[in-house]
Formats: structure tokens, C-alpha cells, sequence
């Protein structure tokens, strides 16, 4: 019996990595990432992703485009033998995409997968407001991308990467006022809700 594919989605700081671990322990599941982290010995590249966020952004999509199908064949292997969690993934690659100059990326794949990539079994979205996810991402530590510099700047920003995620129907988590366990026990339950995870 195959596994289910669960994919965590939402803007920076609204508690998708540390769900997506706490979800993958609970379930026994394998925990995957996209796009999966990558390097180029030869180009003196260690991470892939570091490399192509810095570039124009055609360049830095196309990057992200291509690890959607890597990350969707480590899916495959996995879910031969348990259920995968996966921290981001086409969604945000569709989604992302309306802060760039590939508006026809966005606009074409709204609410689609590319036939060679595998569909999700859920999709989870979180949210939280503004203000906590920008207090989230101070206290992390981490340095901030231009893309995240651009969402904190722009409300209109924000609400078409939200809206492009909602066109792929997740089941919409808002986290605002919930700390990671009580955060997990809602998605517990609505994967329960969905026919999965009868018995986690």
C-alpha cells in the first residue's frame, strides 16, 4: 500500500518548516523539502538555491521549475514505502511567481499541476497576520530575502501570492494565535476530516 503526499504551503515565518517536522515525526513519515538542496562541485557551488535566488529572476524560476520535478521523483520513491511531508512545493513555485515577470507562469498554472510532476494528496496552507509574522521572522535570526522584503513592503504582494495558493483548494490553517503543538493537533484533525491518518 503506497503513502499519501502531504504538502505544507504559506508565506515565510508562518511555522511551515516546524510543522512539516513535527507533522512527519507524528506520522512516521519521510520529510522532504523543495526544492531539495543541491550542489555543483564543480562550479564551486554548495547549495543550488542559494546560487539562483541571486539571479534575475527568469533564471531563478526556471531553477525552481526544474527542482518541482526532482522533488516529485524523491515523492515517488518514498511514498513506496510510507506517506511523505513536503515542505513547499509547486504551489509556491506558481505562486511566487506573480512577484516576477512570469506572469504567464502564474497565470496558466493557477490551481494546476504539470502532468510529469506528482498531484498532492493535501495541501496545507498556512497563514497568520502581519504582524506576528513579521515579529516570527525577527526573532528567528535568519537573513531575509529580497522576496520576503518585498512582501513586508506590500499588502497587494502578499494577497496575490495567498490567492494564487487558494486556487489549488488547500485546507487553510491560520496560525496567528497558535503555538506549534496546538497547530499540529488542528491539522491532525483535519487530515482525519480528509479520510487520511484514521489512526495517527
Amino acid at each position: 500500500m503506497t503513502g499519501k503526499f502531504i504538502v505544507i504551503e504559506g508565506l515565510d515565518a508562518t511555522g511551515k518548516s516546524t510543522l512539516a517536522n513535527m507533522l512527519a515525526k507524528c506520522l512516521n513519515a519521510t520529510l522532504l523539502k523543495c526544492p531539495p538542496r543541491l550542489s555543483a562541485p564543480d562550479l564551486s557551488i554548495t547549495d543550488l538555491r542559494d546560487y539562483f535566488d541571486s539571479k534575475p529572476s527568469q533564471r531563478r524560476r526556471a531553477y525552481y521549475r526544474a527542482a518541482n520535478l526532482i522533488a516529485s521523483e524523491q515523492v515517488g520513491i518514498a511514498l513506496e514505502k510510507e506517506h511523505v511531508v513536503m515542505d513547499r512545493y509547486w504551489t509556491s513555485t506558481v505562486a511566487f511567481a506573480s512577484l516576477d515577470d512570469d506572469i504567464h507562469l502564474n497565470q496558466e498554472w493557477q490551481g494546476r499541476y504539470p502532468p510529469e510532476l506528482r498531484k498532492p494528496d493535501v495541501v496545507i496552507l498556512l497563514t497568520v497576520d502581519e504582524e506576528n509574522r513579521i515579529e516570527r521572522m525577527q526573532g528567528r535570526g535568519e537573513p531575509v530575502t529580497s522576496e520576503e522584503q518585498d512582501l513586508t513592503q506590500t499588502i497587494a504582494g502578499r494577497e496575490a501570492i495567498l490567492q494564487t495558493y487558494r486556487t489549488f483548494n488547500p485546507t487553510e490553517i491560520d496560525t496567528s494565535n497558535l503555538d506549534p503543538n496546538a497547530v499540529l493537533e488542528v491539522v491532525l484533525k483535519k487530515l482525519e476530516q480528509h479520510g487520511i491518518f484514521k489512526n495517527y
